[in-house]
C-alpha cells in the first residue's frame, strides 16, 4: 500500500513544493499512549496522513461500582487517511478526510463483587482491539505558516472490534458453589451493562474452580473521532 501511495504521488507533487507537517496530539496521553502524526501534503490542496500511537501505560480514575478506583490503561493505534481541503488555501481550512485505523487496548484495575451478600475484591482486565474506517470533518490553521493546530470535530467510524474481559476473584479459596457462580455471573453482566455499545451483547462464562469470570464480544461496533493536535511545518 505504501508503494502505491508513493508511486500515485510521486507524479502529482513533481511540480508541486510539497510540504510536511509533524503532530502531536495531548489528549492521547490520557488514553494510555503518545500520539505523534504526521501530514504530506502533495497537491495543492490535498494530503496524506500517517498517525502512530505508542503505548505508554497512564494510571487514570475512574468511578466503578459508586468508588474511584484506579485504572491502569495502555494502547496502541496506527491510522492513515487522506485529507481534501475544502477551501482555496493548502493545508488550512476546514477539510474532509477518509481513513484507516487500527487499535489496540489493555486495561487493568481492582474492584469489589457481592458473592453470595459478601464483598470480594477482584483482579479485573480487558483487552480490545479494532480495526475501522471513518471520515472526519476538521479545520486546521497556522499561525506564522509553521506553528499548526489541527482540530477533528466529527468523526464517525465503522469497527470490527474484539472485546475481552476476565474477573479473578484475589487469594486463594475453595470453589465457587452454584450459588457463588450464579452471582459471579450476575455481577459482571451488570458490570457489561454498564459499558457503551457492548452492554449485554457479550457472552460471559464462568469458571467456579478457578473463581473466574470471563465475558467476551466480536463484531462490529461504531466510534467516534474527535480531538485536537498541534504540530510543526517543515
Amino acid at each position: 500500500m505504501i508503494l502505491f501511495f508513493a508511486s500515485s504521488f510521486a507524479q502529482e507533487s513533481s511540480n508541486y513544493n510539497s510540504s510536511t507537517v509533524i503532530k502531536w496530539a495531548p489528549a492521547s496521553l490520557a488514553l494510555g499512549k503518545i500520539g505523534l502524526g504526521s501530514e504530506y501534503n502533495f497537491k495543492h490542496k490535498k494530503s496524506v496522513t500517517f498517525n502512530f500511537g505508542f503505548p505508554s501505560e497512564t494510571n487514570i480514575t475512574r468511578n466503578i461500582d459508586n468508588e474511584d478506583r484506579t485504572l491502569k490503561i495502555k494502547t496502541l493505534s496506527v491510522m492513515a487517511g487522506y485529507r481534501m481541503y475544502l477551501g482555496k488555501r493548502h493545508m488550512t481550512g476546514f477539510y474532509f478526510e477518509p481513513y484507516v485505523k487500527y487499535v489496540d487496548n489493555k486495561a487493568t484495575t481492582t474492584t469489589n463483587f457481592t458473592i453470595e451478600t459478601v464483598s470480594k475484591p477482584f483482579n479485573l482486565s480487558t483487552t480490545y482491539s479494532g480495526i475501522g474506517i471513518g471520515a472526519q470533518l476538521g479545520l486546521q490553521f497556522m499561525i506564522a505558516k509553521r506553528i499548526v493546530f489541527d482540530w477533528y470535530f466529527l468523526g464517525p467510524e465503522a469497527n470490527t472490534s474484539k472485546f475481552n474481559l476476565d474477573a479473578q476473584e484475589q487469594g486463594s479459596g475453595s470453589a465457587w458453589d452454584p450459588s457463588a457462580a450464579a452471582d459471579a455471573q450476575n455481577e459482571i453482566e451488570n458490570f457489561i451493562n454498564d459499558i457503551p455499545l457492548i452492554k449485554d451483547k457479550a457472552t460471559v462464562t464462568v469458571n467456579a474452580s478457578a473463581r473466574n469470570v470471563k465475558a467476551a464480544y466480536s463484531g462490529f461496533l461504531p466510534g467516534f473521532r474527535t480531538g485536537l493536535s498541534v504540530g510543526f511545518r517543515f
